[in-house]
């Protein structure tokens, strides 16, 4: 998926964008009367960060997993994991992963590269396949 793509969902949804400058964050989304997320492009300072970070908004508006300032460690932890979900599954699906190991790429830099996207999307991607049994399920990967 590519961040044109990730925009299209975002238009679809009808989800609102706007830059706006944060002390602690890159993003956040807000769901009340509507759904917008805000965005400080002046932490951005690539297309891989920038797709990345959408992907996880949207994880977070697909996922229902919101939370407050005022909700507990645990409980932000948990909303945050669903996020991260969405992002991996989207970004770095097992037939993505599936294609690098075809191409004869198995380092997890390469095939962030080959992906446009962050390694750690990659290490949570191929855990999760991993611990759910897709890849070998699906796809008859020995793992």
């Amino acid at each position: 998926m590519n961040l044109s793509s990730l925009y299209e969902i975002i238009d679809r949804e009808n989800i609102e964008v706007n830059s706006y400058k944060m002390q602690n964050a890159k993003a956040r989304i807000i769901n009340d009367c509507y759904t917008c997320i805000f965005i400080d492009y002046s932490k951005i300072h690539s297309y891989i960060e920038e797709k990345c970070i959408l992907a996880e908004e949207l994880g977070h508006y697909y996922y229902d997993s919101y939370y407050s300032i005022n909700s507990n460690q645990q409980f932000i932890d948990k909303q945050e994991y669903k996020a991260k979900k969405w992002k991996a599954l989207h970004l770095c699906s097992p037939q993505s992963i599936l294609k690098c190991f075809q191409k004869g790429i198995y380092n997890l830099y390469d095939i962030a590269d080959e992906l446009r996207i962050e390694p750690n999307i990659v290490t949570f991607a191929y855990k999760y396949y991993i611990n759910n049994d897709i890849l070998r399920a699906n796809y008859k990967i020995c793992g």
